[in-house]
């Protein structure tokens, strides 16, 4: 995909409810698996749809194909959670807000850099 268009953080803020942090680290998951998945996965089809600029996020859910896998993997993501100690889903908590803090500490050093040019 290196030769297409790619959205930008921005772009995803109306998903986010406006939390730049979070856009940016949703940009980046679509960016894995767009380039992690195997050819022929849908989850990758999507996010590489996405990430072009060809359809929002929003739409591209709306598509069978995709909602679908999307549906199985959201069932395998609440499985592990629920099989989570409760001390584990706190670490992963943690490591989630960690995370968000690292991405907005990220926006906030690239803003300072292009102010400073």
């Amino acid at each position: 995909m290196p030769d297409e268009l790619r959205i930008g953080d921005a772009d995803l803020m109306n998903i986010t409810g406006g939390d730049q942090a979070r856009a940016r680290s949703l940009r980046k998951a679509l960016q894995k698996l767009a380039d992690d998945r195997a050819p022929d996965d849908p989850l990758r089809e999507l996010a590489r749809e996405v990430l072009s600029g060809r359809t929002g996020l929003r739409e591209a859910a709306r598509v069978p194909a995709y909602a679908e896998a999307l549906g199985d993997r959201m069932v395998q993501g609440f499985r592990e959670y629920d099989s989570l100690s409760p001390g584990e889903r706190a670490n992963q908590e943690a490591a989630a807000r960690a995370y968000l803090a690292e991405q907005a500490a990220e926006i906030e050093e690239e803003r300072s850099a292009q102010g400073a040019s």
